[in-house]
């Protein structure tokens, strides 16, 4: 659980699957994909697989880093929000898209489930020895703006803005693990 004991973070299990592809639905409504690189074809149990080891820095595809995928539960056990955590950049990510990301379910949202998610990416990192995380986010989305400013960033000062192919522009922040 969290610091206030309402979360519980973890990788994905097979059990999982019902929630995680509903989550994923919603939110591609919303133009994020909350599962990375799911194509809805693959058998789920492989999926679970290959993102678990992907934290282990095994089964990583080409042109990816080593990372994990974590899931936030309530005390229920109902899915509230993923983090991904990149626990090195390539040069697409370091571009956009940074050490983490996050998405919280719209009925989860103005909880503290996305700075939950965020520091829990922070702690993951800072345990793997990474100092600082590149975080962005959509310029227009100041609720995702303010969870990263409120877990300690500081505007990138080299590129604090970056657009992406269809024209969104991004902010860049660097946030401190410790």
């Amino acid at each position: 659980m969290d610091e206030l004991g309402k979360l519980l973070f973890r990788e994905l299990t097979d059990a999982d699957e019902q929630q995680a592809v509903d989550a994923h639905q919603t939110l591609l409504a919303e133009d994020f994909e909350f599962l990375p690189a799911w194509t809805g074809g693959e058998n789920w149990a492989d999926y679970v697989y290959r993102m678990n080891a992907g934290r282990r820095g095994e089964h990583i595809p080409e042109g990816w880093v080593r990372s994990a995928l974590f899931i936030a539960v309530d005390r229920d056990g109902w899915l509230l929000g993923r983090v991904s955590v990149r626990y090195e950049l390539n040069a697409s990510l370091e571009h956009l898209g940074g050490h983490i990301g996050y998405g919280v379910l719209p009925e989860a949202r103005r909880q503290g489930v996305a700075a939950a998610l965020c520091r829990f990416g922070l702690d993951e990192l800072r345990a793997a020895g990474v100092d600082r995380a590149l975080v962005t986010c959509a310029a227009g989305n100041s609720g995702s703006r303010a969870t990263i400013l409120g877990c300690g960033a500081v505007p990138d000062t080299t590129h604090p803005e970056v657009v992406d192919g269809d024209g969104t522009t991004h902010l860049r922040f660097w946030v401190p693990t410790a």
